[in-house]
């Protein structure tokens, strides 16, 4: 009886402790139209006392209403993102990211036994006040401005930062001279799966190499005050054994006031096609093959070149509403004549998109959108001549983004 009388009392000191506790931190809580306070927070009334975890749920959804050359496709709801994010510092040097999409992309690649849906399993230590180094999955050091932005805030990516790999498993070594410039070099896997995963049916002669890396080298600058931003970078990679690919990402932005608009200029080309756009748009019957007898997987295209020209304004005439246009010139070219192959431009895209943006709350994390989105295909002759065809896109989308701070 005692015992149990005990227990009692030290249940109702440890609920006198915590009702005490809240009574003491509702004042310390802010409104909930916040970006300082995480769901947790404001439903408990319990302030997060440290930075080692914080968790955002990330959705991306809308009506969306398709048209193909002219005729409506198809008008439903859908989920463009999904996503849990969990970052977190351990201590004033060692910190940590994850991120996973939550709508697709679950099967294992071999080569890193990860999936596709996680985007973001690397740790960081900052070696001291110049030097970082981060190992994991991790994004590629590319430049650009499309690209640096969070995925969850894009409509629709230009080709090239749509195709390109993105989240790769390695090692990268930041080092910023001072405040307004930064250095990175990144050594990663060049793909996540076997060469089938990544390129489909190779050519003939085409082999596995020993050591799959892809090489990166960033440099990011800020001048006037930061209202003047440059992201650039140079890229590398063995594709197959004695088999290259290149590019070249460069981003330039400016802000002034209200208005904040970029200009990215990438260029990639390889021995094996680096997107898989040229491969998907022409697939003729080469070396006596019928169609008949031709495998549902394509034979990866060789010696593809693309180029992407992508700028976009944004005017927030309004705290709390924003008006944006954006425009993109994309190429798709073969460099050096084979087989059927004529060297020359194949495909060309012009790529729109603009919309009324309304962020409700305070912090920024929710917003509402209008906006329509469109892309017009050209091909030249050398593409007709191969039996390749592409229809005009256009979608209209109403929804919104809401990156929802759980804890």
């Amino acid at each position: 009886m005692k015992r149990l009388t005990v227990a009692w009392l030290s249940g109702f000191l440890l609920i006198s402790s915590v009702l005490t506790s809240y009574a003491q931190t509702n004042i310390s809580i802010p409104e909930w139209d916040s970006s300082s306070v995480s769901f947790f927070e404001y439903a408990t009334k319990i302030p997060k006392r440290n930075k080692v975890f914080n968790l955002d749920l990330e959705m991306h959804a809308g009506f969306n209403a398709d048209f193909s050359s002219g005729e409506l496709d198809e008008a439903a709801f859908r989920f463009r993102d999904v996503k849990i994010d969990v970052t977190g510092e351990v201590n004033d040097r060692l910190f940590y990211w994850y991120r996973q999409t939550l709508n697709g992309g679950y099967e294992g690649l071999s080569l890193e036994n990860l999936n596709e849906s996680i985007e973001y399993a690397y740790i960081g230590y900052k070696l001291n006040e110049r030097f970082t180094l981060t190992a994991g999955k991790q994004d590629v050091f590319y430049g650009g401005f499309e690209y640096d932005e969070n995925p969850l805030l894009i409509y629709e990516y230009s080709d090239m930062n749509e195709y390109s790999l993105c989240y790769l498993t390695g090692v990268g070594l930041g080092y910023q001279p001072s405040e307004s410039q930064e250095i990175r070099i990144q050594v990663t896997n060049s793909r996540m799966g076997s060469m089938e995963d990544e390129y489909g049916r190779l050519p003939a002669g085409f082999k596995k190499p020993r050591v799959p890396l892809f090489y990166t080298l960033n440099w990011n600058g800020c001048f006037l005050d930061e209202s003047v931003l440059l992201r650039y970078s140079v890229s590398a990679a063995e594709q197959a054994q004695g088999k290259y690919m290149y590019s070249v990402f460069t981003g330039q932005s400016i802000e002034a006031g209200p208005v904040y608009a970029y200009f990215d200029v990438m260029y990639s080309q390889g021995k094996l096609d680096p997107l898989g756009l040229l491969t998907e748009l022409v697939q003729p019957e080469i070396s006596g093959v019928s169609e008949e007898e031709e495998p549902e997987i394509p034979v990866r295209t060789q010696n593809a070149a693309y180029l992407s020209l992508v700028g976009e304004i944004q005017y927030r005439f309004h705290p709390k509403w924003q008006l944006f246009a954006k425009g993109m010139y994309e190429s798709a070219s073969i460099y050096k004549a084979y087989d059927v192959y004529e060297k020359g431009k194949y495909r060309t895209a012009w790529g729109y998109q603009g919309g009324l943006e309304f962020y409700p709350m305070a912090d920024g994390n929710l917003h509402i959108f209008l906006t329509a989105i469109g892309k017009k295909y050209h091909l030249t002759e050398r593409a007709k001549a191969l039996d390749a065809s592409l229809y005009d896109t256009v979608r209209l989308s109403i929804g919104f983004i809401y990156r929802l701070p759980l804890y």
